[in-house]
């Protein structure tokens, strides 16, 4: 790091001693000239450049650039005939410190090289010219005096005419320098990059010497047409200077022959040069006509030579430059001071006009003494006109305004005019395309102008209208929520507004809460929790769906799901609270998890059952054998009174086995464990092998059992098992239920749309296990065939009421308790049937009537299709 920074130093100085030397070695140069061709003695000169080299490096570079001038200086007048060593010290420092003194004063002021302002140009004619100057002419004479070079008694003349030279210096090359200047430094700190300082240089150089305006200056971004135009109006302006000056001051053919006057000739020029190219075409000119000036006294020509005597006329050179530069720069200050004012004036009145359209606001002025009116661009844009349409006059404003406001208006209008009063007022316009704005207008009145603002106010209106909208219905939602909201301070926690569901959930009136903390009202349950919320709250500004126990008048504690936003209102930190009592829910949800649970475990007892169906029925397949053999071998050993009890064993084994037998089959239903073995068969052999299974049990009670077939019934391909299990459980019931009637059995087929049809399993398909015969797969309900064979069983036993009818297919129950003791049975008959018809993609119906019987409508699809791609893994080998 400290390597860097001494390398840094040593760049920094480099740099310095470099741009000391270069400066040193111009002013040396330049003091080379003027001591070899415009010396007109040892010590006479009729202008001495150096002050104003001198006087432009401490103003543009600072002072810590005085060794150039000092030594530039010194090294310009050593080796000088008639120039004592004395002589070049004293006029070394004499220029040093009046460049510097005249850089302390000018600065005093807030100087700025551009002299684009009257002060700055008056500053250094006065500081720089006037003053400063007295130092160096002074140093040096003093110094010639005493070194005896020049006689004392002409010191006054020749002081007077070394200080003139100074003054020259400083009012025509420093200026050319400082403008110049100015503007290179300003390019060059713009473009300015460490890397690469001579490009910088060079494109900051390029960039300063085109000439322009104030008003229009050519730089890079002005259009390449006018750069052009301009450049070659700066080119004529040139040729024709140097032609002039040539003329006037150089022409020994016109010295002979006109002899008036035409030094002040170049002045138009001067003229032309402040208003089209600024201080530096200015500056630029003066120097150009002071060089042939000068140079036409060197060469012994020009209109400062003596008539007679062909001598120069010193004092009129220097006062001839001395009067142009003066001339010239306040001229050139004055135009661009006017032209900035102009510039200024534009730029404000520009702003303003968008400050006004931005803000739809124009304005009429009138001028009381003349009583002329007028209107602003945007007041015309407001009325949606033009000048060209519309003159300005009361008249013409009044037509745009709403009829129903005209009258208003126009009375405001003349207390404005006659009375002297000012207004405030809120009105409505009619545009000429009929569309209707609101305006705002308000006068005020001066000793010479009314002056009034109108401004559209239309989408101010609107949004305040909507506003006010949303303020009702959001005092209406605040109020009919059947939410609980309230609106508490921050810090002190004061209710400020509650509405009426946050009151019920509370159990409190209004008046109670108002003004009341939760602390007052005790409703905190846990105030820990309430601190810890508050805590968060300040940290995430809003907080979401939090559980709160909160505490009711009465004294009961209540369960609240809570959420709260930091609002601001009239600058005050406030909270909104949304509270809903989740109380019922709470208790709704322990509810649903417990018969979630209960199902759970119905659940579970159904699949142990389904899994025990064959220990449960193998013992009883045991009893029923061996009952048979010993009812066989007591009939083979006549022991008639033995036969009897076993037959009452093998019945209520029977009787046993149906029981375990429903149970079980509703158990695996429930438990998605039912299997299905899906075949061919004709109907017919279905029908005669339930007929020959159904007639003992009608016969037993005295019933015609009638068989009725559609012809046209053939095949199904369905689960036969199942389908005989269905029929004889209904045709069971049917027999059982009637007594000396009769039980019918109606099979017809039916069509019906597949898109109209809805299947309804008890269990996700996903659940059950199928079986076929050729394929292995589960059917597939949502394609079952749109033909159905309907099975009807219609008895004329005892029927059902419609209470009854309603719950005939739940599970376990039976018309009444009376019918249970009667009849018996487990209640689950029907349910069975029902659910193994939905799975077999039917339905089940009843209809009943008390004392008239009962009706079953079954219908099955008469071709039950398979799902694919179901493995023999899949499918459940459980007995059945």
């Amino acid at each position: 790091m400290l390597m860097q920074s001494l390398e840094r130093a040593k760049v920094i100085n480099g740099r310095y001693l470099g741009s000391v030397g270069l400066m040193a070695i111009a002013y040396w140069l330049i003091g080379k000239v003027t001591t070899e061709y415009l010396m007109l003695s040892p010590i006479q000169t009729l202008v001495w450049p150096n002050a104003g080299v001198a006087q432009a490096i401490i103003l543009l570079c600072g002072y810590r650039y005085w060794p150039a001038i000092t030594l530039g200086s010194g090294f310009s007048l050593l080796g000088t005939e008639h120039i004592s060593g004395m002589m070049v010290a004293f006029s070394s420092i004499g220029a040093t410190l009046q460049a510097c003194l005249a850089t302390q004063l000018l600065n005093r002021i807030d100087f700025s090289p551009q002299l684009k302002r009257l002060k700055d140009v008056l500053g250094l004619m006065i500081l720089g010219g006037v003053i400063a100057t007295l130092i160096n002419p002074t140093l040096t004479l003093m110094s010639a005096g005493l070194s005896g070079v020049i006689p004392w008694e002409d010191f006054r003349e020749t002081w007077m005419m070394g200080w003139l030279a100074n003054v020259i210096g400083v009012l025509v090359v420093a200026p050319v320098l400082l403008t110049w200047g100015s503007e290179f430094q300003r390019y060059y700190y713009r473009y300015h990059t460490p890397a690469s300082p001579i490009s910088s240089f060079l494109n900051a150089l390029s960039q300063s010497l085109p000439l322009g305006t104030t008003r229009l200056r050519l730089i890079e971004r002005s259009p390449s047409e006018f750069f052009w135009v301009r450049q070659l109006e700066v080119g004529v302006w040139l040729l024709l200077l140097f032609a002039l000056n040539w003329f006037v001051f150089c022409s020994r053919t016109r010295a002979a022959t006109i002899r008036f006057p035409l030094e002040y000739l170049p002045f138009p020029f001067f003229v032309w040069a402040s208003l089209r190219f600024g201080q530096r075409g200015t500056t630029l000119a003066h120097l150009i006509t002071a060089g042939f000036a000068v140079w036409g006294v060197a060469r012994d020509s020009g209109p400062f030579m003596s008539r007679g005597t062909d001598t120069p006329q010193i004092f009129s050179v220097q006062a001839f430059i001395l009067v142009m530069a003066i001339t010239g720069l306040v001229l050139a200050a004055t135009v661009t001071e006017r032209q900035q004012a102009e510039i200024s004036l534009r730029n404000s009145e520009a702003s303003l006009a968008n400050a006004q359209r931005i803000a739809k606001l124009g304005h009429w002025d009138l001028t009381i003494k003349s009583y002329e009116l007028f209107w602003s661009d945007e007041l015309y844009r407001i009325l949606g006109t033009t000048p060209q349409r519309v003159k300005p006059s009361f008249p013409q404003f009044l037509d745009f305004v709403h009829p129903e406001d005209r009258s208003f208006v126009q009375n405001y209008l003349d207390q404005l005019l006659f009375q002297q009063k000012p207004y405030c007022i809120d009105y409505r316009l009619r545009l000429i395309n009929g569309e209707e704005r609101i305006v705002f207008e308000q006068a005020v009145i001066t000793s010479s102008h009314i002056t009034s603002t109108i401004q559209d106010i239309t989408d101010r209106k609107k949004a305040e209208i909507a506003l006010k909208a949303s303020e009702e219905r959001f005092s209406k939602a605040f109020s009919a929520s059947p939410i609980g909201i309230c609106i508490m301070t921050l810090v002190e926690e004061f209710f400020l507004d509650v509405n009426d569901s946050f009151l019920r959930q509370l159990g409190w009136n209004r008046e109670e809460v108002l003004h009341q903390t939760p602390e007052q009202l005790k409703m905190w349950v846990n105030p820990q929790q309430h601190l810890k919320l508050k805590k968060q709250l300040q940290r995430q500004n809003q907080m979401s769906n939090v559980e709160l126990k909160i505490r009711q008048k009465s004294g009961h504690i209540r369960d609240w799901l809570v959420s709260i936003e930091l609002i601001d209102l009239g600058g005050i930190s406030c909270l909104l609270m949304m509270a809903n009592d989740i109380t019922e829910r709470q208790q709704a949800e322990e509810l649903r998890t417990a018969k979630e649970a209960a199902e759970s475990a119905n659940h579970a007892k159904s699949l142990f059952l389904a899994n025990m169906s064959h220990e449960l029925r193998t013992p009883l397949n045991a009893i029923l054998g061996y009952s048979e053999l010993l009812i066989e071998d007591a009939e083979v050993s006549n022991q008639g009174e033995l036969v009897g009890d076993l037959k009452n064993i093998y019945v209520s084994g029977q009787h046993l086995l149906t029981l375990i037998s429903e149970i079980l089959d509703f158990s695996k239903i429930e438990a998605g464990r039912m299997n299905f073995h899906l075949e061919t068969f004709k109907v017919a052999t279905l029908l005669w092998e339930v007929e020959t299974t159904v007639t003992p049990a009608a016969i037993k009670n005295s019933n015609q059992f009638i068989l009725d077939v559609a012809e046209d019934v053939d095949m199904m391909h369905t689960d036969l098992t199942k389908v005989r299990q269905c029929l004889l459980n209904l045709l069971s019931n049917a027999c059982k239920f009637t007594e000396n009637g009769q039980v019918t059995l109606k099979v017809w087929k039916e069509e019906s749309d597949p898109a109209n049809r809805t299947f309804n399993p008890p269990h996700d398909s996903e659940s059950l296990s199928f079986q076929d015969e050729s394929m292995n797969d589960i059917p597939d309900l949502s394609k079952a065939s749109s033909t159905l064979i309907v099975f009807q069983v219609i008895d004329t036993g005892i029927g059902m009421t419609a209470k009854q009818l309603v719950t005939v297919f739940n599970p376990f129950t039976q018309a009444d308790e009376t019918t249970t003791r009667r009849y018996g049975g487990t209640g689950l008959g029907l349910t069975i049937t029902q659910k193994l018809c939905q799975m077999m993609g039917g339905n089940l119906s009843a209809m009943s009537e008390l004392g008239q019987g009962s009706t079953f409508t079954m219908k099955l699809p008469q071709t039950l299709y398979c799902l694919p791609g179901v493995s023999q893994d899949q499918v459940s080998n459980s007995d059945f």
